[in-house]
């Protein structure tokens, strides 16, 4: 297993930690937006949301409908959050702070999340084992503080990249 700086993980945990605060998914939306609005309208159309969306190959078009609450074909920072919330596992994560999350989820105080743990953050279904093991870049069956920090950052830094 290769070492990872204590000094940067603890940066990636502050900063995803700063941007929960208090559970307020407006920071995570404003930051979220700020990388899919190409052409900033402050609403996403279809294919600004897919990069945002986890299952975006089966099931994005599925996702963004069902978040046009209002039903004009756009999704605003507020019907962004509430789909965000009620699909997206990173989004979940950030949102209460991934150490905090971490720490609700590691049941058995161990620092390390089994698939069992993660289901009960995962809004992936039955796809949640899968992601459990693409998160877990060690191979060691467990997600730690710095796997599952890189995971739930991991779905911004692909948007930003499909978006350049």
């Amino acid at each position: 297993m290769k070492a990872f700086p204590f000094f940067l993980l603890f940066s990636i945990l502050a900063t995803l930690t700063v941007l929960g605060e208090e559970n307020d998914p407006m920071p995570i939306v404003e930051r979220a937006m700020a990388i899919v609005d190409l052409d900033r309208t402050g609403k996403l159309s279809l294919e600004e949301f897919l990069p945002l969306d986890v299952q975006a190959r089966h099931h994005g078009k599925e996702h963004f409908q069902e978040g046009d609450f209002d039903n004009d074909g756009f999704l605003n920072p507020k019907e962004l959050a509430t789909e965000l919330a009620r699909k997206q596992t990173w989004f979940v994560i950030l949102v209460e702070g991934v150490e905090p999350c971490f720490s609700r989820l590691d049941t058995d105080h161990n620092g390390k999340l089994d698939p069992e743990e993660y289901r009960k953050v995962s809004r992936m279904g039955g796809h949640a084992e899968h992601h459990h093991r693409s998160a877990d870049t060690d191979d060691d069956g467990f997600l730690n503080p710095n796997e599952f920090a890189t995971h739930a950052n991991a779905k911004l830094k692909s948007a930003a990249n499909i978006c350049r």
